[in-house]
């Protein structure tokens, strides 16, 4: 089941950021790239930077708990305006715990990326899944 906050409820972001977004998504009914795209929409209003950090760390971790996570996988994706940052969480009930590591011919690209573009993350352990989570700034860290 899909399951988003619906257009008309949560509008556009403005320049000041001030509406509230959230966006919930079953990963194992929607294909990920369907998934950025809805991303996209929802967090439109953001600088262009600072979108395309978003949903570059949104897609890796989407990408993650589908090829290495077990079902039920799910995501979240929560603008929090009064914070000035963006939220992505991530579940799955894969044993293994993401960790930063030296890419070879078979990954290791993901987690650096997020480390890189996020502005915290972490993976939370719970009894019968985790939640990878990223946070991002509204306002780009990059020099225009």
């Amino acid at each position: 089941m899909v399951m988003s906050t619906p257009v008309a409820e949560r509008g556009h972001l403005g320049r000041d950021h001030s509406a509230a977004a959230d966006l919930d998504l079953d990963l194992d009914l929607v294909v990920v790239g369907w998934a950025r795209a809805r991303v996209r929409e929802l967090l439109a209003g953001l600088p262009p930077v600072v979108l395309a950090d978003v949903v570059q760390v949104f897609d890796e971790l989407a990408s993650n708990a589908c090829r290495h996570g077990g079902a039920p996988r799910r995501c979240r994706v929560s603008l929090h305006p009064q914070r000035a940052r963006v939220r992505i969480e991530v579940d799955d009930t894969g044993p293994g715990m993401p960790r930063l590591r030296a890419p070879d011919g078979t990954g290791g690209r993901g987690m650096i990326l997020i480390d890189r573009l996020a502005t915290a993350w972490a993976c939370t352990a719970r009894h019968d899944h985790k939640t990878v989570w990223a946070e991002l700034a509204l306002e780009s860290p990059h020099p225009t």
